[in-house]
């Protein structure tokens, strides 16, 4: 099978011209009288850049690639402003979403922009319509808005997970001229400057913007730290009033540590409280130099995004983007010599300081003594990573005295690309009470893999919505079809009975899913809708596929049903909603793979299937002209088809920012913000599979083997604006908690920040 490396040369042009001409035609053919009255026709692809309130937005365009207000989607849809994101301090995507209910911590907090949707883990970042997966988290420097979209999405996710997806709306070119430069200094993870400057290059018709920020600082364990560049230029060209074209290139450099965390103590089990291997600080850490030991990307992608309206009722997208990725890591784990305990075969409960036999009468005996020294392994990888992307969208609008309705219609091209060679490593064993700093380089043995993985991916779809009853009945629904095909293997691989060495592994398939939904408005404040969703994300290791392990779609449905109302006059936007999502084949990190040291050649993932349901409360309100706030609650359930939660997802969260400014007497100028945020317990590790003493009619699934504790922490966010000088300050984590940020197994908890201090100076010109 051959597989082209990207779009064949003539393909992307040929679209461009089409798209072009048109527009290009109109623009010669009917000239404004005056280029400074020109009216600037908005596209429909495009969001209005207006909003009601400091944290609420009315419309967004990530549902369905096309503008919607947000009353009358069939979904969950958060806009988070680009106010909120600066007033809560954004540094890391997290760092605003948490406030979005369902939202949460999962198991990496320094890189690959890991967070839970509604307890499925989303690993890589959604940056205007276009997925990336590598090692980073992602600059807050450029980043717009963000939108959130709960649920599975076969149109702007058709790769993602489930729970939903986080679009991140980057900043375009102004065609006026302003701008921003910011210092930030403090404890832990704070230090960086941030530079934006936009404006018009060629009066109306061509502008401008640059955004910059430079970060250094270190955190609070031992060799901690984080080192980036982002630049992001780009262009926009007013073709004419209804067309417009913006170029973007985007470097980002960046490098931080691999996290090893601390042990659990080995006599906690399932049940048992949680505490750490006693005698070690907080911010301990074995871990090497920044020239050992880190997690690195350096990234070049060009975008450009073309809209059109063509006419009063058809109007065209073209999106397209090209990137090249350098992601290497090298990373160690460390911990005791034993697990301190094991799974009661009887219970599949964790008990710590007993190890269980695993065959009949499942004797216990008591845990074998750690001991005081500790040894250090790992792995060394590189990977290389290169996306090609293309999008187009048409739109057609009927806008009659009885009915409404908007066709959209389109397709999207994907190819993905992977090189990733990787080997065992080790180091120094150590005593961590008396530890020593090792210095000594690492040793790092041969490759043991060399994987090749490629994908493409072609999507056609056609969604239509109808508005009935002067816009008090909204009917929506689209079909969409997927086409994969590519190839995976390990080139070190070796001979078996079935493959030869180093074989590679085709795959392809194809699939269709639908969406539907209905938006009833009692009044124009008041929406009550129902909405089904689905999504087919194409399986990534053609081996499990051919084998037959693994299946060729991991298929999400979500069926949700909810009620928003807006007041205030459209100051407060509320929501409630009761989903219920199922995803199949869906593929957890093998744990065996995570001792120390690893396995020489690493275990395949485990596949499984998951349900989950809940329900989310959100508010985004400004209740006067002083005082503004976003709040939000989650209760779900996210378990695997034997009842057993997932790592990392924490069932029941919260979170409320308030943010007070004075805009009167003496105080005029403070503003006074306090976030909290809360996160009910979470399994530590994975478990998977059922207990030794399980028979056909009496199942026992094996349990985490311990829960990290419920935790709400607070920070405070003080600032005072004088003129163009602004001066946020803040306190996070205000009462020093101790934070179990997030854990991966009972060998690595990571340990979050304590109070810390920070302070920044920013002049807007």
């Amino acid at each position: 099978m051959k597989l082209p490396p990207c779009p064949p040369s003539s393909f992307a042009p040929a679209l461009l011209a089409a798209a072009l001409l048109p527009a290009l035609l109109r623009a010669q053919t009917t000239p404004p009288a005056s280029r400074t009255e020109e009216i600037v026709v908005l596209s429909p692809f495009e969001v209005s850049s207006s909003q009601p309130s400091r944290y609420q937005a009315d419309e967004s365009a990530s549902g369905g690639r096309i503008r919607a207000s947000i009353m009358d989607t069939p979904a969950t849809v958060t806009v988070l402003t680009n106010e909120f994101i600066q007033d809560v301090g954004t540094l890391r995507v997290l760092d605003a979403a948490k406030y979005v209910a369902g939202i949460s911590e999962a198991t990496i907090p320094n890189g690959l922009d890991r967070v839970n949707i509604r307890g499925f883990q989303s690993d890589g970042r959604r940056v205007d319509g276009f997925s990336t997966n590598d090692q980073a988290n992602y600059d807050a420097a450029g980043i717009e808005r963000m939108e959130v979209i709960k649920g599975p999405d076969a149109l702007l996710q058709p790769a993602g997970v489930p729970g939903g997806t986080i679009n991140l709306v980057t900043k375009r070119p102004r065609f006026t001229f302003g701008g921003s430069v910011k210092v930030q200094l403090g404890a832990y993870d704070a230090n960086r400057v941030e530079a934006d400057v936009t404006g018009p290059l060629s009066g109306q018709r061509l502008a401008y913007r640059v955004v910059a920020s430079h970060h250094d600082s270190d955190g609070y364990t031992r060799n901690l730290f984080r080192r980036s560049n982002f630049v992001a230029p780009s262009l926009t060209w007013r073709i004419a009033a209804n067309t417009s074209l913006t170029v973007r290139y985007e470097h980002y450099d960046f490098k931080t540590s691999t996290l090893e965390g601390l042990p659990v103590d080995p006599s906690v089990g399932t049940t048992s409280e949680f505490k750490l291997l006693p005698g070690i600080p907080l911010d301990f850490s074995p871990a090497l130099g920044e020239d050992d030991q880190y997690r690195k990307v350096q990234s070049h992608t060009g975008t450009f995004l073309l809209t059109s309206t063509l006419t009063d009722r058809l109007s065209v997208r073209l999106a397209g983007r090209a990137a090249e990725i350098d992601t290497p890591d090298s990373g160690f784990g460390w911990g005791p010599n034993t697990q301190g305990g094991s799974r009661n075969p009887r219970t599949g409960l964790w008990e710590g300081g007993l190890i269980y036999a695993t065959s009949a009468p499942f004797a216990a005996t008591a845990a074998p003594a750690l001991s005081a020294t500790y040894t250090h392994a790992g792995t060394n990888q590189g990977q290389k990573l290169r996306y090609r992307d293309l999008q187009n969208d048409w739109a057609y609008t009927i806008d009659g005295s009885h009915i409404n309705s908007t066709t959209l219609v389109g397709f999207a091209y994907g190819f993905e690309h992977q090189n990733l060679q990787a080997a065992t490593q080790s180091t120094a064993a150590f005593t961590p009470t008396a530890f020593t700093p090792i210095t000594a380089a690492p040793t790092v043995n041969a490759l043991n893999t060399d994987r090749r993985r490629q994908t493409t991916r072609n999507q056609s779809y056609l969604t239509e919505k109808i508005e009935l009853f002067d816009r008090r009945l909204i009917l929506s629904g689209g079909v969409a079809h997927i086409a994969f095909n590519g190839f995976f293997g390990n080139k070190l691989s070796a001979a078996t009975s079935t493959a030869v060495a180093g074989q590679m592994y085709p795959g392809d398939g194809s699939t269709t899913t639908v969406n539907y939904g209905v938006v009833a408005k009692p009044a124009e404040s008041l929406s009550v809708y129902f909405g089904h969703t689905e999504n087919a994300v194409p399986a990534s290791n053609y081996q499990q596929t051919a084998a037959g392990t693994a299946p060729l779609f991991s298929e999400g449905t979500q069926d949700e049903v909810g009620l928003k109302v807006q007041l205030l006059n459209k100051r407060l936007l509320a929501s409630i909603a009761y989903y219920e999502i199922s995803q199949t084949g869906y593929s957890i990190a093998n744990p065996a793979n995570l001792t120390s040291p690893p396995p020489a050649v690493l275990l395949p993932a485990l596949v499984v299937s998951r349900e989950a349901s809940g329900w989310e409360f959100q508010i985004a309100a400004n209740l006067s002209r002083n005082l503004s706030l976003i709040a939000s609650y989650a209760d779900t359930t996210n378990r695997d088809p034997n009842g057993v939660p997932f790592r990392g997802s924490a069932e029941k969260m919260g979170a409320l920012f308030v943010r007070y400014e004075f805009k009167d007497g003496p105080l005029t100028g403070v503003a006074v913000g306090l976030g909290a945020n809360y996160l009910g317990k979470r399994a530590g590790d994975q478990a998977s599979g059922l207990t030794p003493a399980s028979t056909s009619t009496a199942v026992i699934p094996n349990q985490p083997s311990f829960y990290l504790p419920a935790r709400t922490l607070t920070d405070l966010n003080v600032s005072y604006s004088r003129g163009r000088w602004n001066y946020p300050q803040a306190v996070n984590n205000l009462y020093d908690k101790v934070d179990y940020a997030a854990s991966q197994t009972r060998f690595s908890v990571y340990i979050g920040n304590p109070l810390s201090l920070s302070g920044s100076a920013a002049w807007t010109f």
